[in-house]
């Protein structure tokens, strides 16, 4: 054998050790490690439909909204968002379908970054992954519906701090 057959032949079998242990390694990487989003892991996947039920809910109207955007830019400060949830274009949309909030549309509205959608679509977003679909800020736990009424300072009216 010649020198370049051996070294060929070494450079080949270092080239299979190196990919199999690469192999293994990432194998076994991958099993431990999930997806919190998306409930892999051993995390559960989302809400229950008793903690969505402890959220607000409220009806969106075109003309009241109008009214607080008025009275947002007229006081020249920042005053809290738009019953949509924000302000702008994107304050009368739903981030998950992406469609305008017409009258009387149902919204709910998540405690702690108080971003609302469609109740429809963000129960099901919800029952999938436990984060808000704007800022992926984890909803608080809910609280009972007459530990809400009694507490003054309810989880509607927190603001999380990142």
């Amino acid at each position: 054998m010649t020198k370049d057959t051996v070294l060929i032949a070494a450079s080949v079998a270092a080239l299979f050790v190196v990919s199999a242990a690469t192999f293994l390694c990432s194998r076994r990487r991958r099993r431990g490690r999930g997806d919190v989003e998306l409930g892999r892991g051993g995390v559960a996947a989302g809400l229950d439909d008793a903690a969505l039920a402890t959220y607000p809910t409220m009806v969106y109207e075109e003309e009241k909204e109008k009214k607080n955007e008025e009275e947002r830019d007229g006081a020249g400060k920042p005053q809290p968002a738009a019953a949509a949830g924000g302000s702008g274009s994107d304050a009368a949309r739903c981030a998950v379908c992406l469609a305008d909030y017409a009258d009387g549309d149902e919204l709910r509205r998540l405690p702690g970054c108080r971003h609302a959608f469609h109740r429809g679509c963000v129960d099901q977003w919800l029952r999938r992954r436990p984060t808000c679909p704007v800022c992926r800020a984890p909803p608080p736990p809910p609280m009972g519906k007459g530990a809400a009424a009694s507490d003054p300072c309810s989880a509607a009216d927190q603001v999380m701090v990142a």
